[in-house]
């Protein structure tokens, strides 16, 4: 610092801190940073130092470049499986699904159970038959009044953290168990039937190649 040099590079200088000084030493950085008004350059395998801190994201899978962009950019419209699972904590639950049909504004996916959802993403390239994955993040489950479609599960396991509560759920004919975030405040327990509300429009597609369906859904109050 003394030096005043026009870049610092930082090797996950954090990943030795305890849980409580690594959140103090986050704000300490970022408070230098716009001190210093310097570029740096952090490397960290913590999305949550990579979304709180970065101007700019620079997703690395196998030392390729995966995406670039700013965080809420790459936590609404990954570009691919990778960044998808990486971004978001607890991480997106991944479906797999069959295309039915596709178009440049939406595509039909069938789920497990004969269930079928149409999502508002670029479909083109695809076509029925096509294996795909949907893409659900835990935060983005409603209630049944305003879902698109209704996954009927059990919760399996409760997580609660007094802020929020995770229901990791069994639903039948999934091979893997999804993730649902609630309120802390929820008074669910294991073992009892719950049903999960997905709207289509917060939804993410990817193709067999992990490659993501552009959405065209646009969020609100996201600037990049």
């Amino acid at each position: 610092m003394v030096r005043e040099p026009k870049v610092f590079l930082f090797d996950e200088p954090l990943s030795n801190l305890d849980a409580a000084l690594r959140v103090q030493m986050r704000i300490e950085i970022s408070k230098l940073h716009k001190r210093l008004q310097s570029t740096m350059i952090y490397v960290t395998h913590d999305q949550v130092e990579a979304m709180t801190m970065a101007d700019k994201i620079v997703a690395l899978d196998h030392g390729v470049v995966a995406q670039v962009g700013r965080p809420l950019e790459l936590y609404h419209y990954p570009a691919n499986k990778f960044v998808a699972g990486f971004i978001g904590s607890p991480k997106m639950n991944f479906i797999d699904v069959q295309v039915r049909s596709a178009n440049s504004q939406n595509v039909t996916v069938s789920l497990p159970g004969a269930v079928e959802l149409t999502i508002p993403v670029n479909g083109e390239g695809l076509q029925s038959g096509d294996k795909a994955t949907l893409g659900i993040r835990p935060e983005h489950f409603v209630e049944r009044e305003q879902a698109d479609i209704v996954l009927n599960g059990m919760v399996s396991v409760v997580e609660r953290l007094g802020y929020q509560t995770l229901l990791h759920t069994e639903v039948e004919g999934f091979d893997s168990t999804l993730t649902v975030r609630t309120h802390g405040s929820n008074p669910v327990r294991e073992s009892e039937a719950i049903a999960l509300g997905v709207q289509a429009q917060h939804c993410h597609l990817f193709k067999e190649d992990t490659s993501a369906c552009p959405r065209l859904f646009r969020e609100p109050s996201v600037d990049f």
